[in-house]
Parts: structure tokens; sequence; C-alpha cells
């Protein structure tokens, strides 16, 4: 049964991804629902997000598949229920501070100079105890 799916990802460069993206869905003959893009300028990347009607194990194959793409760093897939109950978060935090986010369901992408910069799929219960437990950092793309 198909439903409504979501998928995001985050990138350094949109403009040369953008046609892989469009590629890997014309390769499978899914039509793309709708297309956004954003850039976060305190981590410089960007964030894309694909919505579309698909099952569920197309959906974890066309997150493997972008996942291969060499300039995604994360992929993530929700289907309506999910976008709902569980939030996509990126967001910087001084490497001071990754002590006090160890708990939670997130991965560290990379560093920069003197911060992490995390994200990850995690319930919005776990988010709003992560925003309440950093203070000083930055919450991106909530």
């Amino acid at each position: 049964m198909k439903e409504k799916i979501t998928v995001t990802l985050f990138c350094e460069k949109e403009a040369t991804l953008i046609s892989k993206i469009i590629l890997v869905f014309t390769r499978k003959k899914i039509k793309i629902d709708h297309f956004w893009v954003d850039f976060c300028e305190f981590t410089s990347l960007y964030k894309i997000r694909i919505g579309y009607w698909d099952n569920e194990t197309n959906s974890k194959t066309i997150v493997a598949i972008l996942e291969r793409i060499i300039e995604v760093f994360c992929c993530f897939s929700q289907n309506q229920k999910e976008l709902e109950t569980h939030t996509i978060i990126l967001f910087k935090i001084p490497i001071i501070h990754n002590d006090q986010i160890t708990q939670f369901p997130i991965s560290y992408l990379f560093q920069e100079k003197e911060h992490w910069i995390c994200g990850g799929k995690i319930t919005n219960e776990h988010f709003y105890a992560l925003q309440n437990t950093l203070t000083q950092a930055i919450l991106e793309f909530n």
C-alpha cells in the first residue's frame, strides 16, 4: 500500500546534487510530490526534503541509494505518522558540551574548529528534552 513518504537529507553542495537526486527517483519511476531546499548559515549545510508516494520498503531502498551519494552527509525517511511524532534535526554544539547529548539518539556528522555538527531523527519528546538540555547550542532545522 502506498503512503506519503518524506525524505530529508543534509548536504554541502546542492547545485549538482539536485540532478543526482532527480535521477534516482526517475530511474525508480517514482513521481516527486514536493521538493524543498533550505540553507543553514550556522552549519553551512543544505537541507533537502523530498515528498513522494510509495511503500515503506521502497523508501528504505531510496534512502540507502541517496546515502551512497558522496555529497550527502545523512538521509532520513518519514512516513505520514512519523512526520507528526518525530523531528529531523541538525544542530551545532560546542565540543565541551558533547557529553550532554550522549543519551539522545543523534549522531555526530563532523567536527569544525570548536563545534560538532550533529543530526538525527528523534521523537518530539526527545527533541524538547534536548532543546532544554542544550542552552548554549545552536539548534537549526527544527
